[in-house]
């Protein structure tokens, strides 16, 4: 998935440039290239210096292919601070004109939400947005709205409980 008009740049070799070790810490690089068998390439900021990476996060063939066109930037840190074992462990948002201080109201609706995909394996997961959360699959949906409003919505509508299972409300309305 290289990008089209992209220059050669030949890849690192940390025997040419004397020790391979650096500061711990993270650095700011770009991802200029992957492959279908998985291999990504990152160019690292601002040495231009392009190299072999990992991927520590899960990102899709439209991720990557995305970050590489817009040249979108990532989070990279090193294995065992090692400059030629660089691990990409994120991308960083591009700011949006919503962000910019001095945006108007029209250019701060002009900018789409951006939808977001998450695979959890914790023991906790929050989402918070402004306005409104709406979980949907098929015909069933959840909505959560700012007001404190929740409206569930289904052809069928079960509700189970090994213990009690309460109803409250200021006024409870059935049918």
């Amino acid at each position: 998935m290289n990008r089209k008009g992209a220059r050669a740049i030949p890849l690192w070799d940390p025997s040419e440039r004397g020790p391979s070790s650096i500061a711990a810490g993270a650095q700011i690089g770009r991802i200029s290239a992957a492959d279908a068998s998985g291999n990504i390439t990152v160019e690292l900021l601002p040495s231009l210096r392009v190299c072999k990476a990992k991927l520590a996060v899960a990102l899709s063939v439209r991720d990557l292919q995305s970050a590489i066109e817009t040249r979108q930037s990532a989070v990279v840190v090193f294995e065992n601070g090692d400059a030629a074992s660089p691990i990409i462990v994120g991308l960083i948002a591009a700011p949006t004109p919503a962000d910019h201080p001095n945006a108007t109201p029209a250019e701060s609706k002009a900018v789409a939400p951006q939808a977001i995909e998450a695979t959890v394996d914790g023991s906790r997961m929050r989402i918070v947005a402004q306005d409104e959360i709406v979980f949907e699959c098929g015909a069933a949906s959840i909505t959560l709205r700012r007001n404190g409003r929740v409206i569930i919505r289904g052809t069928h509508v079960e509700s189970y409980s090994e213990g009690t299972n309460r109803i409250k409300g200021g006024q409870v309305r059935i049918n």
